[in-house]
């Protein structure tokens, strides 16, 4: 059993950014990469997603991914250095495409606990159902979900 370190991930992911795979792109352009964060005391609690088309996994930049071939093709055969969501996080954010969702903390901590559970979430289909403003662009605050409300910057 092969076990990867997160900085042959890291490696990895930054290797593939000039040359990354159609998959990654894809996601880019439909805006699946997703940061849900929320204001506790004076700071932002961050969580980061990857919103597929049929189910959403967490993210942890350049080192984890939740879904399946993250766990059986990087981490337990040692076949890639990544997924394709983790390659679409860097490019998002080395390219100001992060979508930037500001819900309130019990929304994010309810969308943690539902993919950690390695289910889909319902809450994060919910908060980013309704597409960012075409003219948002980059990392720009999304506000549109049922959840962005009350939080400033």
């Amino acid at each position: 059993m092969a076990k990867r370190d997160k900085s042959v991930v890291g490696e990895f992911v930054t290797s593939v950014l000039e040359h990354p795979p159609e998959r990654a792109l894809e996601a880019l352009s439909e805006r699946r990469v997703v940061k849900l964060r929320c204001r506790k005391n004076e700071s932002f609690v961050e969580l980061y997603a990857f919103c597929g088309k049929e189910r959403s996994y967490m993210m942890i930049p350049r080192t984890f991914c939740g879904c399946k071939d993250f766990e059986l093709n990087v981490v337990l055969r040692g076949l890639r250095g990544s997924c394709y969501h983790l390659v679409a996080l860097e490019l998002a954010a080395s390219r100001g495409r992060l979508r930037i969702v500001e819900v309130d903390c019990d929304t994010l901590g309810a969308v943690a606990l539902e993919l950690l559970l390695g289910e889909d979430s319902p809450t994060l289909r919910r908060v980013v159902r309704t597409p960012p403003p075409a003219n948002s662009g980059g990392n720009l605050p999304d506000r549109s979900g049922d959840e962005g409300r009350g939080v400033s910057e």
